[in-house]
């Protein structure tokens, strides 16, 4: 008698996103006070609402010393369970080393007892005050959250095989966040932006011409721009490289029409 395999998967079905909390004039927020924060607005990633939580002297007084970073559930809900990372971003937008995650371990959030987690000592005041995260008295925070919605079945092959879901754009975003392997850096506006020649070549056929033809771009390991705004051109590299826009911060009516100029040009 003949004999037959059969194979099935199961994966967890999450939803991710993320929120940026800009904090300004920091010198007159700190020293409010011991335990007490300041929040974000309201966002809401996976069916829930969200805030994050900033204490600029410490959470309690033994961590006085240090910034505290809350992620704290604003929906009327328990037993809702997430993955949060924090990192506080340069000034030029990308992510700085000033960064913790839950991951791997999965946070249990309830609306009446554990509705917040984050970390007491997030970063130290002397250190964070110096760096580079902090300028004009100003910085940025991005809270990314993956809630857990529960699981589903994953196609497999007659074999057993699992074929997992695409993410290509995620780690083509990814890549241009670290920078690595780069080989052109774009100034603009005083603003450097690294990126990868072959990528905005595949994307873009002004990139092509630019920097594979015969224009005098083509050796240059710099390219300095200057009728685009830092934060236009830095959106306009996020959708070339993922195909998707960021999120914007204020009027994203007044930001789609710079794009539309930018990508025209």
């Amino acid at each position: 008698m003949g004999s037959s395999v059969t194979a099935s998967a199961v994966r967890a079905k999450t939803e991710t996103g993320s929120h940026l909390f800009t904090i300004s004039d920091y010198s007159l927020i700190k020293g409010i006070g011991i335990g007490k924060c300041i929040e974000s607005d309201v966002f809401t990633i996976g069916g829930y609402d969200w805030i994050i939580q900033f204490y600029p002297d410490g959470s309690e007084t033994k961590f006085e010393n240090f910034i505290s970073f809350f992620l704290a559930l604003k929906s009327g809900a328990t037993d809702v369970k997430a993955l949060y990372t924090l990192t506080i971003l340069q000034h030029n937008g990308l992510t700085s080393n000033m960064r913790k995650s839950s991951a791997p371990e999965v946070k249990t959030f309830n609306s009446t007892t554990y509705y917040a987690w984050g970390f007491v000592k997030f970063a130290k005041k002397s250190e964070f005050e110096v760096s580079n995260c902090l300028k004009n008295d100003t910085f940025t925070i991005m809270c990314t959250v993956t809630v857990v919605q529960g699981t589903c079945l994953r196609p497999t092959t007659p074999y057993g095989i699992t074929v997992p879901p695409s993410n290509l754009n995620q780690q083509y975003a990814h890549l241009l966040e670290s920078s690595d392997g780069s080989d052109i850096t774009f100034v603009v506006k005083g603003e450097s932006f690294k990126a990868h020649r072959c990528v905005l070549a595949t994307r873009s056929a002004v990139f092509k011409a630019e920097l594979f033809g015969c224009m005098k771009e083509k050796k240059a390991k710099t390219i300095t721009v200057d009728d685009i705004e830092a934060s236009v051109f830095k959106a306009m590299l996020y959708f070339i490289y993922s195909d998707s826009l960021p999120d914007f911060d204020g009027n994203s009516i007044l930001m789609a029409e710079h794009l539309l100029i930018a990508a025209d040009r």
